[in-house]
């Protein structure tokens, strides 16, 4: 054999092995790439109820202004927030495991609250009208009440039903079921709406409005703390409607509203839901 053909023969074994041993370390490459170790699931993956377990905290957004579901125990902002509501927040919490927070929003923002992540939860004697099942999802009724109208104590010969508000001023909180009803049930009446009840309640005692529709339980707060107001209980009309009040979730989050209609049930089975109206009644008194 030849020198020239012992080298082409080197040389043609030299790139056989080459091929051999690039096509093994793709082999083995592709191995491990088939076995990559298990992942934790990203925080953003989680379900809104293990977000809230994995924090330690429950965030609830409330407009702490409306008695007996949620007030403040003393007439300033610096006073316990106290109520039906709260005590249900509490309730959940506890169920929950996890520290309760609570964020005092005006009615107005508490849905875009909720959207935003900025609560987790919205109870706030929250009426589940058909409009608003579009926007968060609702848990199961907890409470029921009628709609009453707050007068000043000296019309009381004026106005005794709606039929006598044609052509008056009917208060209203804004973003509150009670406009809606003003706008389509009292035919005839102008509805002024604000961001809060003590302004209505301020306005209807400086004569500006004729009167401030709410429901019962509230009403009767406001009034047994204003000697000069009158509460009005109007049986035959749509305003004695019992909507009842629950709890709003952000849409999607199923599992979070599943535990708290358990909770709820849970709660009204032991009577407890009693307890807290009977408790906040107590406390408005004081």
């Amino acid at each position: 054999m030849t020198v020239r053909s012992l080298l082409q023969k080197k040389v043609l074994l030299s790139v056989i092995l080459s091929v051999f041993f690039a096509a093994l370390v793709s082999f083995t490459g592709c191995g491990k790439a088939e076995q990559k170790p298990a992942q934790e699931t990203p925080q953003n993956e989680l379900s809104k109820l293990e977000k809230i377990k994995a924090a330690g905290r429950l965030v609830v957004g409330t407009s702490a202004e409306y008695p007996p579901y949620e007030f403040h125990l003393l007439k300033d902002k610096e006073g316990e927030l106290v109520g039906i509501d709260i005590d249900i927040a509490h309730a959940i919490a506890r169920a929950f495991g996890v520290q309760l927070e609570v964020k005092d929003i005006v009615f107005h923002r508490l849905f875009q609250a909720l959207n935003a992540d900025e609560v987790d939860l919205v109870i706030a004697g929250l009426v589940p009208s058909e409009g608003r099942k579009k926007i968060v999802d609702f848990s199961d009724i907890y409470y029921q009440a009628i709609q009453n109208m707050v007068i000043r104590l000296e019309d009381s010969g004026k106005i005794a039903c709606v039929n006598d508000l044609r052509g008056k001023k009917i208060g209203a909180q804004k973003g509150s079921i009670q406009g809606d009803m003003v706008q389509k049930m009292l035919l005839g009446g102008n509805l002024v709406e604000m961001d809060t009840i003590d302004e209505l309640i301020d306005d209807l005692k400086n004569k500006n409005i004729d009167a401030v529709v709410l429901e019962k339980p509230v009403a009767e707060s406001y009034v047994h703390r204003n000697k000069n107001l009158k509460n009005i209980e109007c049986t035959e009309s749509k305003l004695d409607t019992q909507l009842g009040s629950a709890i709003a979730v952000k849409k999607g989050n199923t599992e979070l509203l599943n535990k708290v209609n358990e909770i709820l049930k849970q709660l009204k089975a032991e009577n407890k839901i009693t307890e807290f109206v009977a408790d906040a009644m107590a406390l408005m008194k004081k």
